[in-house]
């Protein structure tokens, strides 16, 4: 009985890990200031912090994490409630690989960034030489 107690105690807190909540709001209640080139709430002003799932239409919601205004860590789109886009920002500028997928869930594209600019496919290949 013990065992069970203990095993239970320990599973708890590994579920909320995993889990993560979403706060979701329509594009329309969000604003982006060009000042200070950061996402906030239109009714307070406030700059978007946490997880959010902004819905743009009946067809598209982005799931975007936020810090302090600013798009950190990754993003998914889904369109048609199937996974169109993926990647990671960093300041709120495309960071890394980005995948597009087809709507049979198929990468479509793949794309690299650098502080959100495309990186050059040469950079890509000589990085890849020198690693063989």
């Amino acid at each position: 009985m013990g065992r069970i107690i203990i095993l239970f105690f320990f599973l708890i807190p590994m579920s909320n890990c995993s889990t993560q909540t979403w706060i979701n709001i329509d594009l329309e209640e969000t604003e982006y200031v060009d000042a200070t080139e950061k996402t906030c709430l239109k009714k307070t002003g406030e700059p978007l912090n946490g997880n959010y799932a902004i819905k743009f239409n009946r067809h598209q919601t982005n799931y975007e994490p936020f810090t302090d205004g600013f798009k950190n860590g990754e993003a998914k789109v889904f369109r048609n409630k199937k996974l169109a886009e993926k990647g990671f920002y960093q300041n709120n500028l495309k960071q890394g690989e980005w995948l597009y997928y087809n709507e049979d869930g198929t990468i479509r594209k793949r794309i690299y960034f650098q502080k959100g600019k495309t990186k050059p496919l040469k950079d890509l290949r000589l990085r890849w030489e020198r690693k063989r």
